[in-house]
Order: structure tokens, then sequence, then C-alpha cells
């Protein structure tokens, strides 16, 4: 029992996952093939990079909903000097990305306001700047040479996986190989703590919302290129389903635990509750309340309560 609790953030939403996937095979037998696996790698890739770009606040306790509005904000932008300085213009996107997180982590850090309200705030900015770029309409991604290398497949497997891969495995390297992922993890424990121990609070906040932002801004150029069109809500949809995922993957909202490879599991359990849903062919309003509980419970189960005053 000593064991389970221990790993229980762990081993919970990996025994989900697998009865997920053995409860929607047996409602149809069409789930268990290759294609669909191959069509929900596909659609876990965009939600997986933003996923992982919201558990680096999430583990300093803190919080980041301004990802998908960046999302939207890197998209407009590259997408209509796009169509004046090329398809190149969409290697901005991580670096837009990469601004608007200097934003958040400075308001946070330095000007001591919540992260919640920070982030709440500047989405409502992003979002208007990219409304105001676009004049509130879509924009049109042509194929390029530059799309090639993130849309199509090698060896039947989707490019757009693949970078989500790379994203994947970088991060978990600077989470588990670094200071400032040590330093990320120590804050999430006891920022009070950290703060005596020498740990420099408000500079690894900074970074930890720099690269969340770029994180944020590379899920943008994947998104635009998969989709072939910028939209004023091209993020919306991926907000709090990337939180809810960090989250369902053992990443609790109360910080110090977890990281990006926990982040896989959560995606995996999303993509696959969506897929098997819709093969299943549950009514789609029933769709919405089923992922609703599953993130109440998700939450419920993960929390910990004695770390409740530092949620944040």
């Amino acid at each position: 029992m000593g064991f389970l609790r221990e790993h229980w953030n762990t081993a919970a939403p990996f025994g989900a996952l697998i009865v997920l996937v053995v409860v929607f095979t047996l409602m149809n037998s069409t789930f268990l093939t290759k294609n669909n696996g191959l069509n929900i790698l596909s659609q876990s890739s965009v939600l997986l990079v933003l996923a992982i770009a919201a558990t680096f606040p999430i583990l300093m306790g803190s919080i980041d909903l301004s990802i998908g509005p960046i999302v939207t904000l890197s998209a407009s932008v590259c997408a209509t000097l796009a169509q004046q300085y090329g398809a190149w213009v969409f290697l901005l996107c991580p670096f837009i990305g990469l601004i608007c997180g200097l934003a958040n982590g400075l308001l946070v850090s330095y000007a001591k306001l919540p992260s919640f309200l920070v982030t709440l705030g500047t989405s409502f900015t992003f979002v208007g700047i990219a409304k105001f770029v676009t004049d509130g309409r879509p924009v049109p991604v042509a194929v390029s040479d530059l799309s090639q290398w993130f849309t199509g497949s090698i060896f039947g497997i989707p490019k757009v996986s693949l970078w989500a891969v790379v994203a994947l495995v970088l991060t978990t390297l600077i989470a588990s190989r670094t200071r400032l992922g040590r330093y990320m993890y120590a804050i999430g424990g006891n920022e009070l703590t950290s703060r005596l121990s020498g740990v420099p609070v408000d500079r690894t906040k900074v970074y930890a919302f720099l690269l969340t932002g770029f994180l944020a801004g590379a899920a943008g150029l994947l998104q635009a290129f998969r989709v072939r069109s910028s939209t004023p809500d091209l993020g919306d949809a991926f907000l709090l389903l990337a939180i809810a995922a960090v989250v369902m993957g053992g990443t609790p909202l109360s910080g110090g635990v977890g990281g990006p490879l926990r982040t896989v599991t959560g995606v995996l359990i999303i993509t696959t509750l969506s897929n098997g849903m819709v093969i299943g062919a549950v009514h789609p309003f029933l769709q919405t309340v089923v992922q609703g509980l599953v993130v109440v419970i998700a939450v419920a189960v993960t929390l910990d309560r004695k770390k409740l005053d530092l949620v944040k």
C-alpha cells in the first residue's frame, strides 16, 4: 500500500488510459487499429506541445492561462506577414511566444502579481492584438517548402508528431537534468524555503514563463500549418485541454512533482477519450459532460490538500 501511495500520481493516469483503451475497443473494434492509432497520434501532437508548455508554471504552483491566446497571436501575426514576406516568417512564431512569455514572467516575478490574474489579463491582450492584426478574419496559410517540414508523414508517422517528440525530449532534459528544472521543482515544493535556501525564485519564474511562451508559439506554428489557416480562435480549444492534460498526467496544481513525461499520459487520456467517444457514437453534448467530469476527478485525485495555500 505504501508503494501505491508513493507512486499514485504516476500509476493512476496510466491505469485510466489502459481502461479507456479496453472500454473503447469493446465498444467498437475499429478503435484499436493502426489507422486510428495514427489518427490519435496526429490529434494529440499540438496538444502535447501546448500541454508541456503549461507544465512548467504548474510545476512551480503557478498557472498560465495565456497559452491558447499565444497560439492565436503567433500564428495570426506570422500568417499575415507571410502573405507579403513568404512562409519562412512562420519561424518567428516561437519568438513571438517568447516575448509574450517574457511579459508574463516579469509581471508575475517582479510586479508580484498572481499568475492567474496576470495571464488572464494578458490572454485578452494577446487575442485583441491578433484580431487587430487580422481584422478578425481567418488568414489562409499556403502550402510551401517550409510547410512540408511540418505536414505529411515519414514512414507513416505524422511529421507533426515527430516535432512533438522533439519538444518532449528537450523539455524532459530541461526538467530533469538542468539547474532550472531543479529550481522549478523546489519552488513548487515550497517557495519560501527555496527563497531562503538561495534559489533565485524570481529569475527562475521568468525563465519558466519564457519557456512556456516559446513552446506555445511553436504550437501556433504547428497548428497553423496543420489546418492551413490562422483564425481569431485558433488556440481557444487548447487552453483548458492542455491544463487538464497536465493535471490528469499527475502534475498537481499545487506543484512540486510531475513533469513533461507525465503530461504525455494526460494528453493521451484526453485524446483517447475524445476519439473513443466519437467512434462509439456518444452524443456530442454528453461528450462534453464526460470530459468535464474526468477533469474534476483528476484534480480531486492529484491535488495535495496540504499545499492548498501555495496554489497561486
